[in-house]
């Protein structure tokens, strides 16, 4: 009995394996539908939806760099560059929604522009209740987000973040599966070692 109990657990972990594995690549999937990166220093995230033609992905990452047309002495709160694969082409526009934070609710926020020719251009736009920015773009270059702290609405502004919570893009059925894996091979171990502890 303790060597099927012992097999069973095996089997269970190692079941769980691929799953796990493809929960982190689903977290990792770089296509625009959906994409959202965060930036683990700010808790800036930036969320990615729309349509592209062709065979290939929209690339999202967080970046030290920052846009050459921020204002010298003014410090963005998050900078990400948005890349895309050779042959692929933006049908219409991206949504890019940048999670901030409840705390800015009512502020102006700037968005900082450098394409990868050098070209430069900005979008302002209003920090949402649920802490979100929302533009939409044409182009992938280097997006540096600055808030205008100045602007906060005098006892508007709430530091509830839950609202801004981003959504990881993770598939949640393998992590289901991962989860019930690994409860089943928690059960066949606690058998085994009540089954040692009567003996």
């Amino acid at each position: 009995m303790k060597k099927l109990v012992t097999a069973i657990a095996a089997a269970a972990m190692m079941f769980a394996l691929p799953g796990v594995a493809m929960a982190a690549e689903s977290s990792q999937f770089n296509s625009p539908a959906g994409t959202t990166v965060t930036d683990t220093t700010s808790g800036v995230a930036l969320a990615v939806s729309g349509d592209i033609i062709g065979d290939g992905f929209i690339h999202v990452e967080v970046t030290d760099k920052v846009a050459s047309n921020v204002p010298e002495g003014v410090t963005p709160i998050a900078s990400f560059e948005v890349t895309k694969d050779d042959g692929v082409e933006i049908n219409g526009q991206l949504s890019f929604v940048f999670s901030v934070g409840t705390q800015y609710a009512g502020a102006t926020a700037t968005i900082y522009i450098q394409h990868d020719g050098g070209a430069t251009e900005t979008q302002t736009a209003t920090v949402a209740a649920d802490g979100t920015i929302t533009i939409a773009v044409d182009k992938l270059s280097v997006f540096s987000v600055v808030i205008d702290e100045s602007t906060i609405p005098a006892g508007g502004a709430t530091t509830d973040t839950s609202a801004t919570s981003p959504q990881t893009n993770a598939t949640v059925a393998p992590v289901a599966m991962v989860t019930t894996v690994a409860v089943l091979g928690a059960g066949a171990a606690a058998v085994a070692l009540r089954k040692k502890v009567n003996e």
